[in-house]
Parts: C-alpha cells; structure tokens; sequence
C-alpha cells in the first residue's frame, strides 16, 4: 500500500507465476470493452489474485459498491468530460458527497486525480488547478484530507532533455502548467502522479533504445548508470521536479504497461517479460539511481485488454488478464502472497503489519535486533515487517549503519525527559537535525511519538502538544513531511464508557488534553498512536472479562456483537474519536502484548495463544466492528523480557525472544 508503502518483500518467481510484494503494485482497472466482467466480478478477481491497488478512471457506483469491504486501495479520477463543471465549488462538494463520503468508511480512497494526461495546450488545462483546489477543500470539509490526496496525472512527454536523467527539465509549454500544481501537491502533502511507458519510448526511438533496456533485461548500467529505461523515464521527471524546487515531492507511477500485439515489438513473450520485470523491479525495495531510498509505488496497466477503445491497435491489448478472467500469459499475478483482504492499508498508514517493539539502552543490543528483525522479514515472505525503537540512547550512526538497507521502518519516540526542552522551537530544530535529518536518507523513518502513555494530570502533558508542533515545524523545514508523521502514544485508559463500545468517550480529565493533539493529527494527517493490553483489563476484572474473551478463542460473538476484547478496546476509542469529530483519525496500536509470568492469567501457554492470534487477527486484513474496512496495523510488545525493568514481575516477562535470540513461543510471523 502504499502503495506509501512500507516494506516490500519476495519477488518475481518465474514468468509462470508472479507474486509482488504487499502494496508496491496496484492495477488500473478500465472498461472500454463489451465483453468485460462485471464490477463484482472483477473486485473478486482483484481479491482472490491479491491485488491491493485500483485505479478506476471516472466514479462508477456499481464499482464503489463492489469495492465496499474489500480493502483495495483506490485511485478515483475524475473525468475528463467532468472538469469544466467542477470548477464550480458547489458542484464540486456535491461530487465528493455523492461518490466518496458516502463510501469512505469501507471503501479504501487513496488518491483522488484530477484529469488524466491533460496537456498544456488542451482547452481542459485551465481547469485542473481550480478543481484540484475545489475537491481538496470538499474532502477536508469531510475530514478526509489525512486519508485521501488529490493530484493530478501527467505524462513524460512534458519533460524535455531526459538524456541523461539528471538534464530533465519540463517543456516551455509545460512549465507554466506545472507549476502551479506542484505548489498545490507539495502545500498539501500530494504525490506527483505520472504514467511512465518505456514502450512508446522504445517504439518510436529504436536506433537509441535497446529492447533489453526497455523490459529490464539488459546486463550492468549504460555510460550513465542506468540499467533499465523505466528509472531513466523516472529519474528525468525527478530531475524536472528539482528545476521547479520540489526535490522532495514523491512520484507514484499511476500506469506502466507492454501491449501484447498491435505493434512493434509487442508481443505476449515481451508484455510478459516487462510484467514480470516491472514488478519484481518494485518489490525490490529500491528507488531510481536519483531517489535510491524507497520503493516505487506502481500501477499496472491495466486489467482487462479493450476492444473499444480508440487509438492505435496497441491501445486495446495492454490486458493482464482475458474477459473470462484468466490470466493471458499463462500466469497467476499476484500482488501478495495473501488474497487483499489479508493485505494490510497503504493510505495513509500502511496497516495490518506485524511489527516488534524494543525498549533498548544498550547499542549492543543494536546489531542483535536488526538481525532478528531481518530473519523475521525473510520468513514473512511477502508481508510486511516493521521495527520499533522506542526511548532509546544508542548511537544514532551505529543505528544508521545497521538499519541502512535492511528495510526496517523505524518509530522515534521523544523520550519524556527531553519533552520540556523541546517547546523551546530552537531546540526542537536541533533534536530533529541531530537524530532525523542526518540519518533520513539511510534509515526509514516513519512516525515520531512525542511522549509515551503521558496522562493528563503528568506534569509532562503541557508539553505534549508544544513539543509536537515544534518538532512537526522542523521534520516540514527539513522537507520530511511526507515520510515523517508526528504523533503521541495514549493508553486507554484515557477511555471510559468502554461497553459497550460504542459508548466509549474519553474521561472529563482527557477531553481539554486530547481534543487539541486529536485536531493536530488530522491537520497533518497523522495517525493517532494507542497502546492496548487486553491482559491488564483481562486481569483487572476477571469477574466481568473470560480469559477466551481476552485470548481471542471465544466462540462467537457476546451480546453487542464482539468476539474479542482487542477489537472492542479498540472501537472503544474509535467511539471517542468520533465523539470529537474525528470519525475518520485512523489508530495505529503502538503496544500490545501477553506476559509469559508474573500474574493472573500469566502464562507461557497464554502468552503464545494471544501473540498468535493477535498476529492472524491483524494479517486477516479485517478491521473491528466499527471499522470493518481498516485493517489494524499492530505492533507487538516485545522483542525480549527485560530483566531491569521496574514495577511489577509482569512487566519483565512479556518478551517475544530469548536473549540468545531464539523465539519463545511456537508462533509463525507468516
């Protein structure tokens, strides 16, 4: 999922059978064919394949309704025959309210574009930017701004000297369209949609495009560094955007594709082999030689071949699969080894990842837990793992070393005796260029958390807020805004009202504290961060919770529709939000774990039957009750028991692995 996404993992496995890493691959879906599938069946097709990504080209009802559930993310645009009206901002708050609010409880937007290809000189060009502005205002009257982004889709052919990449600059023509849009996408925290085709490139310049270096196949780099045409195409749009003083806005390649006949060069063996290139080349992990750090987020085109279609005979055969649903290269392509419902989010936060939490002093521990995490991410196959370093004093360039190349997506947590320094916007400054910005280029960054489990009536709490708008200023000077979120870790205890759920509230001590940091989040698109142990509620009130409840294993549903006491601390919180407005502000639980010892309930047994379906809870890609359509991106506490720790026996027992790094408990990470 973005797919921001996070981790890709695996690759290509023959051209029999492709499997791309979660999140890294959409698929565009069009419909200019009379012998297509229908919506239902075709987001059924996206599932049982695993694909995580859509992108549809005007709203179709029948296509939403099918989308309903079925945790696909969605790249919505809007038609090029729509764009005069919604220059208008009432008819543009009515296109959001008919064809995205209604939907975006289960159906998964992610990106919102404006037009597809307009080009400079099109009489449609004049309306791009004031429907980019009128849809991201309707979308942030709804509060979707932090999951949804607006943009626009454009093509190569508005940069000129591509060759080298480094010389790519836009078109006079295109400059003064452009500009404009790239102010918007970067104020709004938008991505740069382009479609990128190596094949028309290759097609119309064969006496300086190899075929090898267009489907990925060529041997070692060219006399510029590049091995494929795909990154050259990539890196001279980057090269452009840096012209414009946007070295930091991201790409998100919304088509690529190979036809399968009609033209020169396309035949069905090279559409399969740039196919199967072009997804193990975004699984991989790696960026272009210009943007080395960080997958890149890619749309296949497209799903179907369409006979309808107008333009040359290549246009209706970019198909990866025939009308009757088979696929046409005698392949099964895949987007994951799981079906999508098991795949977690990827807009904004990619979800559903298993994930280790350390609480590490040491820097020796530093090398042991990226080994473990690195072991864990092979025998994840093709899902996602992420780390967690929270409070730690290591050496950040030992961190650096380490993590650099492993993958690892790593949480910051502003420990609570630095909070007071950090209201001071100087300091802050200085916190984020000592410990971030030195390192951002090697080491995956994702969430800072400013504070853990502070409370109200904490002394710490008048700095939450001040510490997290200072250290958000800095992480936007330094241009991270995008691959940076800043946030707070709760606990629910802050909650009460819990049950049912749905008539959890925060507490009257938690309301004045939460309301402003809850408002901070949404502005800047972040998630809020929630620390959730069933064992303490578990164990805190054994008369009123059963221990299957707590454990996942209870059979059924209780009498307001719960099964487990996760999901119901959980909507518990969702309620709260709600309550504050912000029915739309996604949780990421930051902790969650099961001592093996040391109280009621504490157990080695126990302890492996919650981590194990704690972990096929969150890989099942299904959300809570109130939130069936998020999956839940967990992160597990933790990677060892901690034999210093103060307070109670429990808190030293709830360690995933032994310190000679073998794992406690029978569980598969899979």
């Amino acid at each position: 999922m973005f797919v921001l996404l996070l981790v890709v993992l695996g690759g290509l496995q023959a051209t029999v059978q492709y499997y791309t890493g979660v999140q890294s691959v959409g698929v565009c879906y069009g419909v200019n064919g009379n012998n297509l599938p229908s919506a239902q069946e075709v987001v059924e097709l996206y599932k049982t394949n695993g694909l995580s990504g859509m992108r549809i080209y005007a709203p179709n009802e029948e296509t939403l309704q099918a989308l309903r559930g079925s945790n696909i993310d969605l790249i919505l645009d809007v038609a090029k025959e729509t764009l005069n009206s919604l220059t208008d901002a009432n008819a543009a708050s009515e296109w959001v309210n008919r064809y995205v609010i209604p939907y975006s409880q289960d159906v998964k937007f992610k990106y919102i574009s404006v037009g597809n290809e307009i080009h400079p000189g099109d009489n449609e060009a004049q309306y791009i930017l004031p429907v980019m502005t009128n849809i991201q205002n309707a979308i942030s009257s709804a509060n979707l701004q932090g999951r949804i982004k607006v943009s626009t889709v454009v093509h190569t052919t508005l940069i000129t000297n591509s060759y080298p990449p480094n010389n790519g600059i836009f078109t006079n023509e295109a400059g003064p369209f452009i500009k404009p849009i790239i102010n918007f996408l970067v104020s709004n925290g938008g991505p740069f949609l382009v479609n990128v085709y190596p094949y028309f490139a290759y097609a119309n310049n064969q006496k300086d495009i190899s075929l090898e270096y267009a489907v990925f196949t060529q041997q070692g780099n060219n006399v510029v560094g590049y091995q494929n045409l795909f990154d050259a195409l990539l890196d001279a749009v980057y090269a452009a955007l840096e012209k414009e003083g946007a070295s930091d806005l991201q790409i998100v390649v919304t088509e690529s594709g190979w036809p399968s006949e009609g033209g020169i060069g396309a035949t069905p063996q090279i559409a399969s082999t740039y196919y199967g290139n072009l997804i193990k080349r975004a699984n991989s992990g790696n960026g272009t030689p210009k943007r080395p750090h960080g997958p890149i987020e890619t749309y296949l085109f497209a799903m179907f071949d369409e006979n309808l279609k107008v333009g040359a005979e290549t246009e209706k055969h970019f198909g990866l699969f025939s009308p009757n649903k088979s696929p046409k290269y005698g392949s099964n392509l895949r987007t994951s080894s799981h079906p999508s419902t098991s795949s977690p989010i990827s807009h904004p936060y990619p979800s559903s990842a298993i994930s280790l939490i350390i609480i590490a002093s040491l820097s020796v521990l530093l090398l042991t837990v990226v080994f473990l995490a690195q072991r864990i991410e092979s025998s994840l196959l093709l899902f996602v793992f992420q780390m967690v370093l929270c409070q730690f004093n290591l050496s950040l360039h030992a961190l650096s070393e380490a993590l650099k190349g492993s993958n690892i997506d790593l949480i910051l947590d502003v420990a609570k005796e630095t909070l007071q320094s950090l209201t001071d916007s100087i300091a802050a400054i200085e916190w984020v260029n000592k410990y971030v910005t030195p390192y951002a280029q090697d080491v995956k960054f994702k969430y800072i958390a400013v504070g853990n489990e502070i409370h109200p009536g904490d002394i710490e709490a008048q700095y939450i807020l001040p510490a997290m708008t200072n250290i958000q200023n800095a992480i936007s000077s330094a241009k991270l805004q995008d691959q940076i979120k800043v946030s707070t870790v709760i606990d629910t205890t802050l909650i009460t009202n819990s049950y049912p759920p749905n008539n959890g509230i925060f507490t009257n001590d938690a309301g004045p504290y939460i309301k402003p940091i809850i408002n901070f989040l949404v502005s800047n698109g972040a998630p809020l961060l929630v620390n959730l142990y069933p064992y303490f509620a578990y164990a805190n009130n054994q008369p009123h919770i059963s221990l299957a409840y707590a454990l996942f294993t209870q059979q059924g549903n209780n009498d307001v529709g719960y099964q487990n006491l996760f999901d119901a601390m959980l909507d518990a919180i969702y309620a709260a939000l709600e309550k504050e407005g912000a029915s739309n502000l996604q949780i990421i639980v930051s902790e969650s774990g099961w001592p093996c010892e040391g109280g009621d309930g504490a157990s080695t047994q126990n302890a492996a039957t919650y981590y194990a379906n704690l972990i096929s809870h969150a890989k099942s890609g299904n959300g809570t009750p109130k939130k069936s359509a998020w999956p839940i991106e967990t992160f597990l506490f933790a990677l060892f028991d901690e034999n210093q720790k103060v307070g109670a026996e429990t808190e030293r027992r709830f360690g995933l692995f032994t310190p000679a790094k073998s794992c406690k408990y029978q569980i598969s990470f899979n």
